[in-house]
């Protein structure tokens, strides 16, 4: 671990959060995005994980490149060797063409390995290379192609738990490694529930066909219960709550009555807010 100064901003590209937490991230993705460094993104589901790839790949001088994302836990396992490394003609049955891998279509740009963890140990070596030597061969094929491709890689394992129970290869985990985020639940931030609110509904607002619903915040009632929620759905929850709010919402702002029952139902800590009666998206 290292001391790492927080950053004074409450929004880092995509990213918003005030909290201590969110603030740290910051300081560490501002050392960070400019460089090619490998990352790992741990964190539960819901917590941001991908917005946080995103963020350091827009913020990063390979902005105008691809953004490759490879779900590693929806990919067959018989056919994620051949979408991450493609394959020859004639390679397999099926194989009428030649076709690019994922990791060669990132050429340039970043490759966002989600849910690296669910990665079958028998392509974990395979991989690996990959890393170390930033060359790729195709499945039928003799030759290695060298890439040029920054990786960052997320989970919402606890990927030293998956070494130590040799499900993950030690050499991976560490090469993973190099720089690791750990995104806190937003169980764990309540302060930042107002500001994600917020920007939730201010890139509503900036949708065409969302701008006539003019939501322009929450009033003090409704944040307060915001913030006393557990979440155990993290942000995205959060947001799939209040777009299904703002559809209910009349007056221009989310009240008590727009929230799920479970929601407003539900308190597990005392309301840290601190904004008048009503919490109003800042113009623009």
């Amino acid at each position: 671990r290292i001391a790492v100064v927080p950053s004074d901003r409450e929004r880092y590209g995509d990213i918003v959060g005030a909290s201590l937490a969110m603030r740290q991230i910051f300081g560490i993705l501002e050392r960070i995005s400019g460089t090619d460094a490998t990352v790992l993104i741990e964190g539960k589901t819901g917590t941001g994980k991908e917005i946080v790839a995103r963020t350091i790949h827009k913020m990063s001088p390979r902005a105008d490149k691809p953004f490759v994302v490879v779900d590693c836990g929806a990919i067959p396992e018989n056919l994620i060797e051949s979408e991450l490394f493609g394959h020859e003609k004639g390679a397999f049955t099926g194989a009428v063409g030649a076709r690019q891998g994922l990791v060669e279509q990132a050429n340039g740009g970043t490759l966002f390995l989600d849910e690296i963890g669910e990665l079958g140990k028998e392509l974990q070596p395979k991989l690996l290379r990959v890393l170390e030597r930033r060359e790729v061969k195709r499945i039928g094929s003799n030759t290695n192609t060298r890439v040029d491709v920054r990786f960052v890689a997320a989970t919402n394992r606890e990927l030293r738990e998956e070494v130590d129970a040799k499900r993950f290869r030690e050499d991976l985990y560490f090469r993973l490694n190099v720089i690791r985020l750990t995104l806190p639940p937003l169980s764990e931030r309540p302060e930042d529930v107002p500001l994600l609110v917020r920007n939730f509904l201010r890139v509503a607002q900036s949708t065409p066909r969302d701008a006539s619903q003019a939501i322009r915040g929450a009033t003090r009632q409704a944040l307060d219960a915001l913030m006393t929620y557990a979440w155990p759905g993290n942000v995205r929850e959060l947001l799939n709550v209040i777009e299904r709010a703002r559809l209910f919402a009349r007056g221009g702002f989310i009240d008590m009555a727009d929230l799920p029952e479970h929601i407003t139902g539900m308190s597990r800590r005392s309301p840290r807010i601190k904004d008048e009666e009503t919490a109003q998206v800042p113009a623009g």
